[in-house]
């Protein structure tokens, strides 16, 4: 194998580590990785079909980062204030706290959410913690597709 290919595939791992990194664009480095040696082969093993899979799922996985703190709050009972606040919460966490402000901005968000709705506290905390397993299973998912991104990467060039 070339040394590009290895270069590639350590511009994937590193977009891999993104996938829970947000100081690092995850599967944006994996398609650059494979965009990269594409151009080095003169895509004839990375071909264009190949990378319009793997720009897909780049806008697959920014679809789940920002809806799976939504959608696991409302699978846990929020109602419009708490997905709301989720929402709010993970933008201003992430701004303010950077990588803990990733998981409590959208738990405090929907927590504070659904009290400003008139919801009890223990409720709003359900809603919080639901906030959280979705945002656990979308960074579940993001890992998966990330890994299925080197994969694709992988069969196609060996």
């Amino acid at each position: 194998m070339p040394i590009m290919f290895w270069m590639a595939l350590l511009v994937m791992f590193i977009g891999l580590l993104g996938t829970l990194l947000p100081v690092l664009p995850g599967t944006p480095l994996i398609f650059l990785g494979a965009l990269g040696y594409g151009i080095f082969e003169g895509f004839q093993k990375v071909t264009p079909l190949i990378l319009v899979v793997l720009f897909i799922l780049v806008i697959f996985t920014f679809v789940v980062d920002y809806l799976a703190g939504v959608v696991g709050a409302k699978n846990y009972g929020a109602s419009r204030f708490g997905t709301w606040g989720a929402l709010i919460g993970g933008i201003v966490g992430l701004i303010v706290l950077n990588i803990p402000g990733l998981l409590l901005g959208p738990f405090v968000g929907a927590v504070a959410g659904e009290i400003i709705g008139g919801r009890k506290p223990d409720e709003a905390l359900k809603v919080g913690f639901g906030t959280v397993v979705g945002m656990a299973g979308g960074a579940f998912v993001k890992i998966i597709t990330a890994a299925g991104m080197i994969a694709i990467f992988i069969v196609a060039v060996v």
